[in-house]
């Protein structure tokens, strides 16, 4: 009998914060860009997101998320606090400069990115970068 085996494992945090994908590449003329949308599930659901050309400064960042009906939780609802928007901001700015100064990589998302509370950061559960 074939004893079995653990080759790696994953934990995850069990969390109500809600989560963001942030993604960014570059297109086939090599053209950057980075991209904003609730994350999980709900970027299937919603299918809205915002897209800029890259790299994008902190004041862009937090456009774009103001522009994502998905992401408007964050602000604060029903007795819930607010998110980390400026950690969210700082992801999606530090991302879109990672795409335009790494040529190499065709794009780059992190999905889920958990938004913790305003002042406690951002996680990044899972990310993926495909390479040209």
């Amino acid at each position: 009998m074939t004893q079995p085996s653990i080759k790696g494992s994953i934990l995850v945090a069990v969390t109500d914060d809600l989560v963001a994908l942030v993604e960014a590449g570059r297109g086939y003329r090599g053209s950057a860009w980075a991209v904003v949308a609730a994350g999980g599930v709900l970027a299937e659901i919603y299918r809205d997101r915002s897209l800029r050309l890259a790299p994008v400064d902190l004041e862009t960042a937090r456009e774009m998320i103001g522009e994502v009906r998905g992401l408007a939780a964050l602000a604060g609802y029903r007795n819930r606090p607010a998110g980390d928007l400026d950690a969210l901001a700082r992801t999606i700015a530090a991302l879109s400069q990672f795409a335009v100064t790494n040529d190499a990589v065709a794009e780059a998302e992190i999905n889920p990115l958990i938004v913790h509370a305003r002042g406690e950061g951002v996680i990044a559960v899972d990310a993926l970068v495909k390479l040209k």
